[in-house]
């Protein structure tokens, strides 16, 4: 073999394990494991979320939020979460996760919510 392919093969061979990391750490989901206390944009109103996450799958309450008020259900994909309410039957648009806080749309009002604690 000659110089120049040893060369080669070893651009080829690091340009893969750098793709193949970077795919992997775009898979990779946000845990979201812990209570969440936000508000809505104005400050109206005030909500608690204690979530247990389990691969992608999520449970847990909310309480605060009205109508919807008790046990919730959601997907974590990413960095999104979509919740379900009443047994599926009121869900929310997917909401965006980065670190301790999640945002987005909630009952058509823009949420804020921060970890506050780590559940285990």
């Amino acid at each position: 073999m000659t110089h120049l392919m040893k060369r080669t093969l070893l651009l080829y061979l690091g340009l893969s394990l750098v793709v193949l990391a970077g795919y992997a750490s775009a898979q990779s989901s946000s845990d979201v494991t812990g209570t969440w206390v936000g508000s809505t944009i104005r400050g109206a109103a005030t909500m608690t979320m204690v979530l247990k996450q389990t691969g992608n799958r999520v449970t847990g309450t909310i309480v605060g939020a009205g109508t919807d008020d008790g046990r919730v259900d959601g997907i974590v994909d990413g960095n999104t979460i979509r919740l379900w309410f009443d047994q599926g039957i009121d869900d929310t648009p997917s909401l965006n996760i980065k670190g301790n806080e999640i945002t987005g749309m909630l009952s058509g009002t823009e949420v804020t919510f921060r970890r506050v604690g780590r559940s285990s």
